[in-house]
């Protein structure tokens, strides 16, 4: 690592001087750390901006692995199939993680040596020790990253020698602990003064009112981590972490770092135009129907494209995957469900809508009707012209609601490479929803927000855990919260009272938890093009991970909590579905082994007609071999307190798959 010894604070505002990939000593142990930093405020700047992740970085880890595994970046099968790529961690990420944790640990330190060595200002001496609070925070988070995607992590790193690393319940005790003693630490009445607020990246000046919430508002999160692996402790820390509600509760408290559309540690997550970033197939059944909400209403100009609520789309069952427990496969809807959640069209934007004000066009020189798919009959063989060449069935994608299949890969399913839509390499980017423009032109990286605070506490209520707000105020404070982010406030009165289902058989009313039941859909049939009937079928409750219902408040609360933290939230989102199986994620279709991938000896192409099983989903992502390379024992270490092999579906000690076996 390049020693820099010092920092310049120019213009007012704190200058992050390298970048995550700046680490140059890649045979080394990166948990080593020496005073660099005249001032502390300057190192927790720049662990936060490190944290935050420039595009190298932020695409190979929050888009094709958090993004993966949260269903979110439907077109990325990568983590959400046990794909995996050690130059992604060990070049980008780990370098990345750690070198923000050691400017963290550094912020701490240099806040007690400037005190202690009596060069510090009055204001300084009141001022340093609330930063050294604040790091405290922001380390704690650091260290819940790190153990949450690799598993178990050294305390002690850090301190200018190599520790061991300890088991992710020591690792957990330590994070609550100090999110405790930080926030009782704060001094509320001390602010920053001149230019020191401008250090704090998340734009909140360091207002120590502000960060005591990050902090509480953190402990509730990773008090619920524990939910299923220790219920006891989790009751206990979340309890006292929410007391009087001292958490993060308004739209001006969110933690979150604004965006560019640059190149550097500030420049947004989901910036790089050659990602597609399309719908998945798993969050446009979350979405569709849900809210009792029509599309019409919203939006009048998209009228002449909404479709009947009953209405399933053409059915190509002869171009898409059959392997897979999603209700809506092999169906392609050619235009808009009647009924979307009012967020959909807030995040995602339609193919080709360009009077969309979120409207984006990534491939300027191809449309939505420049994709096919390739005539093939019953058994499969390509059905040919006069010409003897292959016949196209062609498609107008132009404002339709569709997803990316999970699990689609042509190179483990032959069935898709007649499908232009999904095998294409420009096919996905032109005929399915994607992330809007403000997205990809970067917005604010959200790291904490008012609904996960409402949700939590929404979760927290109905295990009993508290008294002092009950499950559906809690519930239903978190949805407008989220509403009024995206700027739909004025639907939300309905939408909170709505018993209409979604895809996959949950609905929004809090006191409704009636268990979904067929009904009678209407498709096309996409080769001889008759309207036909089929009685639709919800998932099976019993064949779910969840396993107790598609319907009851605990799936509402965390399906709610999901579409809230789209799409910034994608590793929250991760390890919601790691601890309780929630919201409904569909297995991954495929017709044969899954080579390259940690599951090829568990999701097999007939796997899903005995339902979901943990195996079938990621539980982490591997450690980089550049720790194994430069401190061999204790990767062994590591690995032997993981309690597993090194790889995707080993699970960590606080998931549901670890506790239920």
């Amino acid at each position: 690592m390049k020693d820099i010894k010092t920092i310049i604070l120019g213009l007012g505002a704190c200058t992050v001087l390298f970048s995550c990939s700046d680490f140059d000593e890649v045979n080394t142990s990166p948990i080593t750390a020496t005073i660099e930093y005249v001032k502390p405020q300057f190192a927790l700047n720049n662990a936060i901006a490190q944290a935050k992740m420039d595009p190298g970085v932020s695409e190979r880890i929050v888009v094709y692995n958090w993004g993966s595994a949260a269903r979110v970046i439907g077109e990325m099968n990568f983590l959400n199939v046990g794909r995996y790529t050690d130059d992604y961690t060990s070049s980008y990420y780990y370098p990345c993680i750690s070198n923000s944790i050691k400017n963290a640990t550094l912020a701490i330190n240099t806040a007690e040596q400037q005190v202690a060595s009596g060069t510090a200002t009055v204001h300084e001496k009141k001022f340093f020790p609330n930063v050294k609070q604040f790091a405290r925070i922001w380390r704690a988070y650091l260290i819940s990253e790190f153990t949450d995607n690799f598993g178990p992590y050294a305390i002690d790193g850090f301190l200018g020698e190599n520790p061991e690393f300890d088991s992710e319940k020591d690792v957990y005790a330590f994070i609550l602990k100090e999110l405790k003693e930080a926030s009782e630490a704060i001094d509320t009445s001390v602010e920053a003064e001149g230019d020191e607020g401008s250090c704090d990246t998340f734009g909140q000046g360091f207002n120590p009112n502000k960060w005591q919430k990050l902090a509480n508002s953190l402990r509730m999160r990773y008090a619920m981590r524990l939910s299923v692996v220790d219920p006891v402790t989790a009751e206990k820390e979340f309890r006292e972490a929410s007391e009087g509600l001292n958490v993060i509760k308004a739209q001006d408290e969110i933690f979150a770092v604004p965006e560019n559309n640059g190149w550097d540690n500030l420049t947004g997550v989901f910036t790089r135009s050659f990602d597609d970033q399309v719908l998945s197939s798993t969050v446009a059944n979350l979405l569709t129907n849900l809210g009792d909400v029509k599309v019409a209403d919203m939006y009048p100009r998209l009228a002449s494209n909404v479709k009947d609520a009953n209405y399933l789309g053409i059915y190509y069952n002869r171009h898409y995957v059959a392997n897979t427990d999603n209700p809506t496969k092999q169906y392609w809807l050619d235009g808009i469900p009647e009924n979307l959640d009012p967020r959909a069209l807030k995040i995602f934007c339609l193919p080709d809508d360009t009077e969309a004000e979120n409207y984006i066009d990534k491939y300027l020189d191809k449309s939505a009707k420049d994709f096919a798919l390739l005539a093939v009959d019953a058994e499969g063989k390509p059905i040919l012209d006069d010409k003897e060449q292959q016949k196209r069935i062609e498609i107008d994608a132009t404002k339709c609601w569709n997803g990316y299949p999970a699990g689609t890969r042509s190179t483990w399913s032959s069935t898709v490479s007649y499908n232009e839509l999904v095998s294409n390499g420009y096919g996905p980017g032109c005929t399915l929803p994607m992330l809007g423009s403000d997205y990809c032109n970067g917005k604010a990286r959200i790291y904490f927000a008012p609904w996960e605070s409402y949700f939590l506490l929404a979760e927290a209520a109905e295990y009993g855990w508290i008294s002092n707000i009950s499950a559906k105020d809690a519930y239903e404070a978190g949805i407008r919260s989220s509403f009024e982010y995206f700027g739909v406030s004025e639907y939300a009165n309905k939408y909170i009272n709505s018993t209409n289902y979604n895809r996959v058989g949950t609905s929004v009313a809090f006191d409704h938890t009636t268990e979904p039941s067929s009904f009678k859909a209407t498709y096309v049939d996409g080769y001889t093009k008759e309207t036909k009937e089929i009685q639709y079928q919800y998932p099976v409750a019993s064949k779910t991970l969840y396993g107790k219902a598609l319907n009851d408040h605990i799936t509402k609360i965390i399906t709610q909590k999901f579409i809230a933290q789209m799409p910034y939230q994608v590793l929250e989102i991760w390890n919601d579905h790691r601890r309780l199986g929630l919201p409904f994620f569909e297995i991954p279709a495929n017709e044969s082994d899954l080579i390259g991938s940690d599951m090829v000896n568990v999701l097999k192409k007939d796997s899903w007609k005995d339902g979901q099983k943990w195996d079938f989903y990621p539980q982490r992502m591997r450690y980089p071999t550049t720790l194994d390379n430069a401190d061999p024992d204790n990767y062994q270490k590591a690995v032997e307190l993981l309690g597993g092999s090194d790889v995707i579906i080993t699970p960590l000690w606080w998931s549901a798959f670890k506790n239920n076996k």
